[in-house]
């Protein structure tokens, strides 16, 4: 399906790309009719795969569920990979992945994820990819720009954990991430930079004749020992987010470690959390994801289905 879509913005062009490296888009655009939200435009190019957008919450039929789906085993060396959501006045949407990503070696070369977001008035979004799971060597980028009409709801989750198939504790190379969030006339409200090394995280005498692997890293990471790093955006219209109260009583003090700041202009909160393991990791992004549906619409979702 050919697609023609105006920028909202301007985007840096991409570094020139290595021979075999791999591309791909996910484009969809949601308007409202009636009570419900309908995909309009969507291009879907591999290694993205979509099958069709899910009405699971009955008592919320403006709200659909779409899964974006990989069918290439992850993220690999140079990989150029587009995402752009464009939801209508009033329409509401939830995308999520069919499980964590793992990132692959990249032998130098960083995979690279570019988003960019366009919310109409009262529009409602919910991007909660699963974790990127960074394996030895792992570079990624991503870049992420989002603007909001008067009234929209975005929520944005962005997650890693780390894993060495052979249990050696090796590091991740890099992982940087950059946010920018505007309003509907370009005015800078958010932008938010994180830009770490795998030694950062794992410490820098990993391979060390006394400690290795996850009891190394438990001693001389900044993390300590939690498994799942989770950073979370929820911007837009006040009345329309949770309020400080509700979200500090998300998750379980010896499961997670939850931290909550006002973002700047007004534009909402940023969530940052370490969580224990995998499984609590879930727990606290669809405790928030719930408790983001029910500010924005005053009723509770259903469990999604992974």
């Amino acid at each position: 399906m050919t697609s023609h879509w105006p920028q909202p913005h301007a985007v840096r062009a991409p570094a020139p790309r290595q021979a075999g490296a791999r591309s791909g888009r996910f484009e969809l655009a949601l308007s409202r009719h009636g009570a419900r939200s309908h995909i309009g435009r969507q291009y879907v190019s591999y290694p993205f795969h979509m099958t069709r957008p899910f009405a699971l919450d009955a008592a919320i039929p403006s709200l659909l569920t779409v899964y974006q789906q990989s069918s290439s085993g992850g993220l690999y060396r140079d990989d150029r990979l587009a995402s752009r959501f464009d939801i209508g006045a009033q329409a509401a949407c939830h995308v999520t992945t069919q499980a964590a990503t793992v990132v692959h070696d990249c032998h130098g070369q960083p995979a690279q994820q570019t988003t960019e977001i366009v919310l109409e008035e009262d529009a409602f979004l919910a991007l909660t990819p699963d974790p990127l799971v960074l394996f030895p060597g792992a570079a990624c980028s991503s870049v992420t720009q989002a603007r909001l009409a008067p009234g929209a709801v975005l929520l944005l989750s962005d997650a890693f954990a780390l894993h060495d198939p052979e249990g050696r504790g090796r590091a991740f190379a890099r992982l940087k991430a950059k946010v920018d969030i505007r309003d509907a006339d370009g005015r800078l409200l958010v932008r938010d930079n994180f830009d770490i090394a795998g030694l950062d995280i794992a410490g820098p005498d990993l391979a060390g004749p006394d400690l290795t692997g996850s009891d190394l890293a438990a001693t001389t990471s900044p993390i300590g020992g939690w498994k799942v790093v989770s950073s979370f955006m929820l911007l837009g219209a006040p009345e329309r987010l949770p309020t400080a109260n509700e979200l500090a009583a998300l998750g379980r003090a010896e499961r997670q470690v939850v931290g909550i700041t006002a973002l700047p202009n007004g534009a909402g909160w940023g969530v940052r959390c370490l969580a224990a393991d995998a499984i609590a990791a879930r727990n606290i992004a669809e405790s928030l994801f719930a408790c983001a549906v029910v500010a924005a619409f005053g009723q509770q979702p259903v469990p999604r289905r992974k």
